[in-house]
């Protein structure tokens, strides 16, 4: 999907009794000048707003963050997944497009962990599906109600598996100057 927001790669519309929220979140892009990564999200059609975060994933999980947050603002008591207008990947169960890929350390030494882009089950309608890889050796799901849901899930199912915080793509700051993760507007 395509719009002025770019390459959406995450979308979901939540509903709360008749109201209806959209929430749409871009393929991020880097900022060469800041070395940094932007994302940037719309909540229901209106204002973007970006965020940065020092790789692609991270930038994707502030995105996330803040925009489940300002949908809760929107609509108190945010609901299940109505409708998203998404595209159908031929067979769910593969891993198609990555949102991006990190480098962590663990107890066990180093991997590699890669998100890809959420989608839906063919198989159960109200359910969504993140793939994720550790390394070449553990291939898995996330799963949700919508497709935030399924790549928070993603994000906290390697922090298990691996043994590492479930807010791993959190930036801390030891690796992100002050203020970084602070969304700004733009019209």
């Amino acid at each position: 999907m395509n719009n002025e927001l770019g390459q959406v790669v995450v979308a979901t519309t939540v509903v709360n009794g008749e109201r209806e929220v959209c929430i749409e979140v871009s393929d991020p892009r880097q900022d060469n000048s800041a070395h940094d990564w932007l994302c940037t999200y719309r909540i229901d059609g209106s204002r973007d707003h970006t965020v940065r975060g020092p790789d692609r994933l991270a930038a994707v999980y502030v995105a996330l963050l803040e925009a489940e947050k300002a949908a809760a603002r929107a609509v108190p008591g945010v609901g299940r997944l109505r409708h998203a207008a998404r595209a159908v990947v031929a067979d769910a169960r593969e891993f198609g497009a990555p949102l991006g890929a990190r480098a962590v350390h663990t107890s066990a030494g180093p991997v590699v962990i890669t998100i890809g882009r959420p989608r839906q089950d063919p198989n159960r309608p109200h359910t969504y599906l993140c793939p994720f890889r550790i390394d070449d050796r553990t291939e898995a799901f996330g799963q949700g109600f919508n497709e935030i849901q399924a790549v928070m899930s993603a994000i906290r199912s390697v922090g298990a598996i691996v043994g590492i915080p479930g807010n791993w793509l959190a930036p801390t700051e030891n690796t992100v100057p002050e203020g970084f993760l602070l969304s700004r507007s733009t019209r």
